[in-house]
């Protein structure tokens, strides 16, 4: 497996905006890097209801360390994939991070994030 520096790059990008959007709420923010088909059912009154919920689960995120990558995994109709993990260091605990990402058209998308 190559060393995924270019894809790391991107998806850590992806992660640092998604980390300021769980931290402020802020759903356009959150939605920016998805493409639209992996949006169903993932409403405002959702997102802000995710964000409630984690928020007093783990307080505000402090931070970050890098776990691993996998390559080539399929999530949903999304061929040739990227999956990243991040340790999440949280005011009230430590937490799995995962961000997976997927080129199409020459543009990078998220197809999934969670904070588990």
């Amino acid at each position: 497996m190559s060393d995924l520096k270019g894809e790391k790059a991107i998806a850590e990008t992806f992660l640092k905006i998604m980390l300021e959007a769980d931290d402020t709420g802020n759903y356009e923010l959150f939605i920016k890097h998805y493409d639209e088909k992996d949006l169903v059912g993932f409403s405002m009154e959702r997102f802000q209801n995710d964000i409630k919920h984690m928020q007093a689960r783990n307080g505000m995120n402090l931070g970050y360390e890098y776990f691993g990558a996998l390559q080539g995994y399929r999530e949903g109709d999304h061929d040739g994939n990227f999956r990243f993990v991040w340790k999440g260091l949280y005011e009230k605990r430590e937490a799995l991070i995962v961000i997976g990402i997927h080129r199409k058209d020459d543009t990078w998308y998220i197809n999934e994030s969670s904070v588990r």
